[in-house]
């Protein structure tokens, strides 16, 4: 899964840190449409109380009150920029989680709160206009935005849309991919299907080298966008190297479920070995932590029972923001938190590992 960050709810009970408005910048957005893409995924609409800019492939992360809980969970924008509306498209997973809570609760009239965009993977990594565009699932909501802006900027661009789904029940933005194969005279879109029914007579099975090698032959000498599970943008990077693509020439969105043991590093009382000098002391509001000089503040947080909200883990999504109010840090970040955020002393608990004692606020 790509277009959203799924974490684990909270429990009752757990020592869960609720970020407040002096500590993240907040953005107040209105639904205003719902519409049906397939029968998992719903595009939500809205409108943001103050506008706000984004590059097509930004995400933003949604504050969703679940039950009295803060759940912070980061999604791909599917609509391309300049408008002051905004377009998300979300697949529902588990029944229990966060995706399925809005596609029951959030309708027009819903007001949310919601973090600014952000994230590298945008088309301003495009060295020309021979593209690719590569996704599975979900993965196609940050490249149709791409693809959307594509059209106005570029509308004799040569791409080529590969689309991976599971059935066709479940291909992604099939009518807008028409709309936009009638601007775009130069725009070839594939699809895939893992599990064809009767009756489909395009691409079938998995994506292979030589289904590939069919549906884009030139795709070594393009700049390939890819999006989806973690196994399936891994094959098409092999595909892409196989074929004699540049690695320069491949970007992908890397998002997807955080595995616990990246988060919560476990450090036991026999894991010794380390000097003084290498602990330090992790001040998070009234509680003081200890923190190891090898592990990040989230690990230390959510080792010790603090638990700051966080997203992909990776330095890109910028849900785990927090305020530095002491102390330095080491860095790396991976387009998660702006020049100006940092100026101002916030840090991303994910990818800062302390140089001395330190002292954040939540």
């Amino acid at each position: 899964m790509s277009g959203v960050i799924e974490m684990d709810m909270p429990e009752a009970g757990d020592n869960v840190a609720v970020r407040t408005s002096e500590s993240a910048k907040e953005l107040l957005l209105t639904c205003i449409g719902v519409r049906d893409e397939t029968p998992t995924i719903k595009t939500f609409s809205f409108q943001a109380e103050t506008p706000f800019g984004h590059e097509a492939g930004q995400a933003l992360t949604l504050v969703l009150d679940i039950d009295g809980v803060d759940a912070f969970r980061t999604f791909s924008i599917s609509s391309p920029p300049g408008t002051d509306r905004f377009e998300i498209t979300i697949k529902a997973h588990n029944s229990a989680g966060a995706t399925a809570w809005m596609h029951r609760m959030v309708a027009p009239g819903s007001c949310l709160k919601a973090r600014p965009p952000r994230g590298h993977f945008t088309l301003s990594k495009r060295r020309s206009d021979r593209i690719a565009f590569v996704s599975a699932g979900s993965g196609a909501t940050p490249l149709m935005a791409m693809l959307a802006e594509l059209a106005t900027l570029a509308p004799d661009a040569d791409v080529s849309w590969v689309h991976a789904a599971r059935d066709a029940s479940e291909i992604l933005f099939a009518e807008r991919l028409a709309e936009l194969q009638r601007a775009m005279p130069n725009l070839q879109v594939s699809i895939v299907i893992s599990r064809p029914g009767p009756g489909w007579t395009g691409y079938r099975g998995r994506l292979s080298r030589r289904m590939m090698s069919v549906m884009v032959p030139d795709l070594a000498r393009r700049d390939v966008f890819c999006c989806g599970p973690s196994a399936f943008m891994q094959e098409v990077r092999l595909i892409h190297a196989a074929e004699g693509g540049d690695k320069a020439g491949f970007h992908s969105e890397t998002f997807g479920g955080v595995v616990a043991p990246v988060l919560a590093k476990q450090i036991t009382e026999d894991d010794t070995g380390l000097d003084a000098s290498e602990s330090f002391t992790l001040t998070v509001g009234t509680r003081t932590l200890d923190i190891r000089s090898d592990e990040s503040v989230l690990q230390a947080s959510l080792r010790q029972g603090v638990i700051i909200p966080c997203g992909c883990g990776q330095g890109m999504c910028g849900t785990c923001l927090v305020k530095k109010l002491g102390g330095e840090v080491e860095t790396s970040y991976q387009g998660g938190i702006t020049p100006e955020e940092e100026s101002e002393g916030y840090i991303l608990a994910c990818s800062a590992k302390p140089l001395g004692n330190l002292a954040i606020s939540i």
